[in-house]
């Protein structure tokens, strides 16, 4: 029951903000070592889905994601990347891409990611604002200004853009 409430969850945060709950603390190692078993489960029950159905691009975003939170970044690419080929349309992939190549400091293509996302999506506020984290990382302020204030257009209850 776990496993299906995290894989909820995981696809809720894919919809308003993985990049955010990629970086939210732990508070002690039991929490970590639960947050683990769980994370492993869920990658389990969709891979399990993934055997049913290989066109499933639900699942492969939702393994990538479980493999991302679980710091696996070139697989959750190499998975996001199998979604991707079963839908080029799908931004929640394109998205999840560019956090993985961002935590893996692969900037220029963390960026090429998210304009594909955008480019698929331009109101999902999340892409723009972590497109902006990449543009700001990079000394790239002016056009970090930019996706950020996006983000806040789309979305102005967006208190991290």
């Amino acid at each position: 029951m776990l496993g299906i409430t995290l894989s909820a969850l995981l696809i809720l945060v894919s919809i308003v903000g993985a990049a955010r709950l990629a970086d939210i603390p732990n508070s002690g190692s039991d929490n970590i070592s639960d947050l683990n078993k769980s994370l492993e489960n869920d990658i389990k029950i969709q891979d399990e889905a993934i055997e049913i159905n290989s066109q499933n691009s639900t699942a492969w975003n939702n393994k990538g994601l479980d493999l991302g939170r679980s710091g696996r970044y070139d697989e959750a690419i190499k998975t996001f990347n199998k979604a991707i080929d079963i839908n080029q349309q799908n931004s929640i992939a394109w998205g999840g891409k560019g956090l993985a190549l961002y935590k893996l400091n692969k900037y220029d293509e963390a960026i090429t990611a998210y304009d594909k996302a955008i480019e698929i999506d331009s109101q999902d506020s999340i892409n723009w604002a972590a497109k902006g984290d990449v543009l700001n990382d990079l000394n790239k302020s002016d056009e970090a200004i930019k996706s950020f204030d996006k983000a806040i257009e789309i979305n102005p209850l967006d208190s991290i853009a």
